[in-house]
């Protein structure tokens, strides 16, 4: 008897700690900082402006779909020093910071969450809900999914089965296991070449294809343009034969569920 009786005394002290510390983390939630502009998003879409103690110094950038959100959120590179000093609980990443950077912010006990790369929309999703868990923002993703799954269903067919050829001022198409081929492919479109991944198409080459449309992308950033095969006569006077499709930009920059809200909008003012 007395032994049962410390074993429920015990039990209810550790179910007592178990709460207390369950409160004390809803009371602290973690302090979170963002090393690159595509981690910035994850970042500024799931967590608590409070809660972000900084983001990347690409947060405010044209390209930065939640840079609205930015405020007066510090901006910072990633710098060991200078993300020690901010004494984070997490540190998101996607590209940002080197392994030796990581390995010094896990010995000092921060925990780094590395967003992994997403080819369509279903990846996208799981990374959300991920994501989410690993920021101690479940709830913020639920909200983020529904809305996401509203813009998918709502994004209409402009394709209408015609063929389409991505083509970035660098000379580089998408196929259909890329992110572009499935935003492509839920506008209704059919890809021109069904090659895999990111590929280079020469002037010589790319003058050969016939799309019904081309889908162009970072043709009105200066920097993307600065000598590229983009910039060739014969080929501007290709794309200029032919409708245009222009993706957004902050759409083509970081692959993430949030892409899908300009998609939507843009499968809503349609192309010339």
């Amino acid at each position: 008897m007395r032994i049962r009786w410390l074993q429920h005394v015990l039990a209810g002290i550790s179910a007592g700690l178990m709460l207390g510390a369950g409160v004390a983390q809803a009371a602290n939630p973690p302090r979170v900082v963002s090393l690159d502009g595509c981690a910035d998003q994850y970042v500024l879409g799931l967590v608590p402006q409070a809660d972000i103690v900084a983001v990347s110094d690409r947060a405010a950038l044209p390209d930065s779909y939640f840079r609205d959100r930015v405020g007066t959120i510090r901006r910072v590179k990633p710098y060991l020093e200078t993300i020690l000093a901010l004494e984070p609980d997490i540190v998101v990443r996607t590209w940002g910071g080197d392994l030796r950077l990581l390995q010094r912010l896990q010995h000092h006990g921060i925990k780094v969450v590395n967003i992994n790369d997403v080819y369509n929309y279903d990846q996208a999703r799981e990374e959300l809900f991920r994501v989410g868990d690993e920021v101690g923002q479940p709830a913020s993703a639920r909200i983020e999914a529904h809305r996401f799954e509203e813009a998918l269903d709502n994004i209409h067919n402009i394709g209408r089965g015609r063929s389409v050829l991505y083509y970035s001022p660098s000379g580089y198409s998408a196929g259909p296991d890329t992110m572009v081929g499935d935003i492509l492919t839920r506008l209704g479109f059919r890809l021109e070449t069904q090659t895999k991944g990111f590929f280079f198409l020469s002037p010589e080459v790319m003058l050969t294809k016939k799309p019904d449309v081309f889908a162009l992308a970072f043709f009105d950033d200066k920097v993307s343009m600065r000598r590229v095969p983009g910039r060739s006569p014969v080929v501007r006077k290709v794309i200029a034969d032919r409708p245009n499709l222009v993706l957004p930009s902050r759409a083509m920059a970081c692959s993430g569920w949030f892409t899908a809200y300009d998609i939507e909008s843009l499968s809503l003012v349609g192309f010339r």
